[in-house]
């Protein structure tokens, strides 16, 4: 009899032990993923909820928030714009490389967020797709867009680029009465009396009407147009991918060196740590 009960303890050990090493044992070690990851990827210490400021639109205008088009994977948010010179085109390539690299790739949704929807809207996916079939393209109205790029911490500025009206474009690049170029930041600035908004495109003005009270609001593209006076601008913006998890909260930054087998290897240790 008591050799009966000894044996019923052994096993009621062996099955709590099993238990433990299971609910406890196997769940990830946040500081050492976080090591391993890292540089290619920095990992928060707490994911964060962002799926209260993910509302986008597609090509059509069509409000769409960020889970329809993940559906249930995991999600890398790359913020640029079609007409990106060369760090868009360059980034969007290693983004794809990392993608057919990677082991895990079914389970992650590529999404190219445009910060100039004014330019871009329209093209979206047809842009996106053009790195990888599976990428998807959004974008937001502008006000929508501030609000996105804040909650995420996610940079993005115009940067104009003036020429004089009638110029020759031969002359591009050289500099003289006719052929220099300016680069200024467009900004908005708030009137503190009455709340009216007032468009300033020069860094001279931008701080005169700071010390007179004004507030910074950010950067209205609406207000840009290509003419012959703009002839063209650019968008600062930032360098770093963003990884949410599939229930959309922040989970890690990609940043620069944005190695694509290493990205790969992060990314797929990230998915099957944290799933």
């Amino acid at each position: 009899m008591k050799k009966i009960t000894l044996l019923y303890l052994i096993l009621l050990v062996v099955v709590l032990s099993a238990a433990a090493f299971f609910f406890v044992g196997s769940k990830p070690n946040l500081e050492e993923l976080k090591n391993t990851v890292a540089p290619s990827a920095s990992l928060y210490p707490e994911a964060k909820s962002a799926s209260d400021q993910l509302h986008f639109i597609d090509d059509d205008s069509n409000d769409t928030h960020l889970s329809e088009v993940t559906d249930g994977k995991w999600a890398l948010l790359y913020f640029g714009y079609t007409s990106c010179p060369d760090v868009c085109p360059i980034d969007l390539s290693k983004i794809n490389l990392t993608h057919q690299l990677m082991t895990h790739s079914d389970k992650l949704q590529v999404v190219f967020v445009s910060v100039d929807p004014m330019r871009d809207l329209g093209k979206l996916d047809n842009f996106a797709s053009a790195f990888n079939s599976t990428f998807l393209g959004l974008t937001a109205h502008q006000d929508e867009l501030m609000t996105i790029s804040k909650s995420l911490g996610v940079y993005h500025e115009v940067v104009q680029t003036q020429a004089l009206a009638k110029e020759d474009h031969s002359n591009h690049g050289e500099h003289g009465e006719h052929g220099e170029h300016n680069t200024f930041k467009v900004h908005e600035m708030i009137n503190p009396k009455n709340g009216d908004i007032q468009t300033v495109e020069s860094q001279e003005k931008h701080m005169e009407l700071m010390e007179l009270g004004y507030e910074h609001h950010g950067h209205d593209m609406a207000q840009i147009e290509d003419s012959q006076e703009v002839a063209h601008y650019d968008i600062d913006h930032t360098s770093s991918y963003l990884l949410f998890s599939p229930d959309l909260k922040l989970t890690a930054l990609l940043t620069s060196p944005h190695e694509p087998p290493d990205m790969a290897k992060a990314i797929d240790l990230i998915i099957e740590s944290l799933r």
